[in-house]
């Protein structure tokens, strides 16, 4: 960050902080000083309330590492600020809630999220769209949105909360309401593997969040904050597919969208992204296949049966380590040295990957997250040079989406960035949620 950035947050910090002691706020980091009205039986189930504010916010961002020349969530931060409106710096209250959803087997379960909200101690309502920002990519249960509470303040911790603190940006900069799905075998639903690129499991679990935060806000429902009528989708990486999933499955609900924001998602699962799988060349990040082919063993087991899909070495550890509990770090060593994915599959299985009538291959089809028509407002946004999503993903949809004449998508190829976090994906991500947030800002302010 720049001297000129660095100095605006520490004065920011200094104001908010004269502030916050003149109206004799006690503790804001993590506290229970808040005793809110838990809405209507249909709305929430709330199981732990903390309380931030701007202070506790900067000192995330302070956590979170500054690098120079490159933009990173510093660089976030203070463009999201420089952006806000004139009634800034809202108090934000973190709610891990449960919520009802469906299971492996379309049996009611109870799933946890985390509900982010804007409030005012004065008790005059913050009226707000509702967001839900859905999560990327990850792999222990333990880093789902909801166990944001347990985070340890150091910055390896919070590297894997990037996206709670974005979340907190926006709820205390622009007093937006998030809603942030943990998703099936996330959070504290232990019992179950994460669906990983299902679109139909993910899509639903989305929804019925989204629908239980309307439920929980509108009509004057909440203590503290009331909807304003305007519901947008917001993901980056599998947080992009499954954007994409829930706004289909939303809008076959009639439940009306202002707007959907899908960045670097893997959209093409039977194209570009089968490719990925049988590339001859190294990947970045070799857990993503774990998780896919577990997630797809439990959901079509005699499709993806590890006995048909892996060969032997894998067919004990991939599933035995892939269930939520052990880090990137196990599951990549488990995985070829040679980090090319294809090494873990059968010649069989391989061969029904290439085979277009094949049930492997069109069980990836139905899973494509863009064949329909969205009637939504749409950003799809990708960078170029992309190492582990890669862009066909966003050529593919956008090509289909022209074909279908949809005229309400805007369409971004990033141009190629710099890799300084392991992979161009990772490193581009504040970019995407920078350039995402401004859309949904500005389609507010239409």
């Amino acid at each position: 960050m720049n001297i000129k950035k660095e100095t605006a947050l520490k004065l920011t910090k200094t104001v908010i902080l004269i502030i916050i002691i003149t109206i004799t706020l006690g503790s804001c980091r993590k506290s229970n000083d808040v005793i809110i009205n838990q809405g209507p039986s249909e709305g929430f189930t709330i199981t732990n309330h903390q309380v931030s504010d701007i202070s506790s916010v900067m000192d995330q961002i302070m956590n979170t590492e500054d690098i120079p020349d490159v933009y990173d969530y510093h660089d976030f931060y203070f463009d999201i600020v420089q952006n806000a409106p004139g009634d800034l710096f809202y108090l934000i209250a973190h709610d891990k809630v449960l919520y009802t959803s469906k299971d492996d087997y379309g049996n009611d379960i109870q799933l946890t999220g985390l509900f982010i909200y804007p409030f005012r101690l004065s008790g005059r309502k913050v009226v707000a769209p509702i967001i839900s920002l859905n999560h990327g990519l990850e792999l222990l249960k333990k880093y789902a949105p909801s166990k944001w509470e347990s985070a340890e303040w150091h910055p390896k911790e919070w590297g894997n909360f990037a996206e709670v603190l974005i979340a907190d940006i926006m709820a205390i900069s622009y007093g937006w309401v998030i809603v942030m799905p943990d998703y099936q075998g996330m959070g504290d639903d232990l019992s179950e593997n994460h669906p990983c690129c299902i679109r139909e499991k993910l899509a639903v679990a989305t929804a019925d969040m989204v629908q239980t935060g309307i439920n929980t806000i509108k009509d004057n429902r909440h203590e503290y904050v009331n909807w304003d009528g305007n519901v947008f989708l917001y993901g980056y990486s599998e947080g992009g597919f499954v954007t994409m999933s829930a706004t289909r499955e939303l809008e076959k609900r009639k439940v009306n969208l202002s707007g959907t924001v899908c960045m670097g998602g893997p959209y093409d699962l039977s194209g570009t992204m089968i490719d990925v799988m049988l590339s001859d060349e190294p990947f970045p990040a070799p857990y993503f296949l774990p998780l896919m082919l577990v997630g797809y063993n439990t959901i079509y087991n005699s499709i993806y049966n590890y006995d048909i899909m892996l060969k032997e070495e894998y067919r004990t550890n991939i599933p035995k380590y892939t269930n939520g509990f052990y880090s990137t770090e196990v599951v990549d060593s488990i995985m070829p040295q040679s980090r090319i994915l294809k090494e873990v599959f059968t010649a069989s299985f391989i061969d029904s990957l290439k085979d277009h009538n094949s049930q492997v291959f069109n069980t990836l089809y139905s899973n494509n997250s863009y064949t329909w028509q969205p009637k939504t407002p749409m950003l799809l946004w990708h960078c170029k040079n992309d190492d582990c999503v890669p862009i066909g993903n966003f050529v593919t949809a956008k090509g289909y989406f022209e074909s279908t004449n949809a005229t309400n998508i805007e369409y971004v190829e990033y141009p190629p960035f710099p890799n300084w976090e392991g992979t161009v994906h990772v490193s581009v991500a504040p970019v995407a949620f920078k350039e995402g947030a401004d859309w949904i800002h500005n389609q507010l302010k239409k």
